[in-house]
């Protein structure tokens, strides 16, 4: 059951790679350091070449299987840019869930630890919080520390001020 302002995801929930296979690279970490990276402008260098190559790229020397390796990388950039934009959504989503769930099982815990102490304080049966014992001490986690917190910050509130002798 989930409340609250969350929407259920509706986008896409596979992924294949399996088309960019040739052209996936597992680089050994540091692998990429020297590499260089795409600069400002590469749109207009793309529209550039495809519009001058075709005309006089022989002529300036510009074989036509170097510009076709061109085209094919920067069609393999692009199709590797759509599947790693849909794969952070995907890992967007799935750590954002993660949480969310966390999130209910934690209030969930804490609606448990509610009902046993209330039955227990109820009935006047202590003996009900014993088989729950774990559970009592990991919701009131939080509450503990932060009463040490609390008596820490006042005890240095309350400690006299030493004075720096000069």
């Amino acid at each position: 059951m989930t409340t609250g302002p969350y929407a259920t995801y509706s986008g896409p929930y596979d992924v294949s790679l399996a088309a960019l296979k040739d052209d996936l690279f597992d680089l050994p970490a540091g692998g990429a350091k020297g590499f260089r990276g795409v600069q400002p402008g590469i749109e207009d260098v793309i529209h550039e070449l495809a519009a001058s190559f075709p005309a006089i790229g022989e002529a300036a020397g510009i074989s036509p299987k170097l510009y076709e390796r061109f085209v094919a990388e920067t069609q393999s950039i692009d199709a590797l840019l759509q599947k790693e934009a849909l794969l952070e959504k995907l890992l967007e989503v799935t750590r954002e869930s993660r949480r969310l769930k966390t999130h209910q099982r934690e209030n969930t815990i804490a609606r448990i630890v509610d009902i046993t102490k209330s039955t227990a304080q109820r009935t006047r049966d202590k003996t009900l919080l014993a088989p729950f014992e774990k559970t009592l001490r990991y919701n009131a986690q939080i509450a503990v520390k932060s009463a040490k917190t609390r008596r820490k910050n006042q005890a240095a509130k309350d400690a006299p001020a030493s004075s720096v002798d000069t």
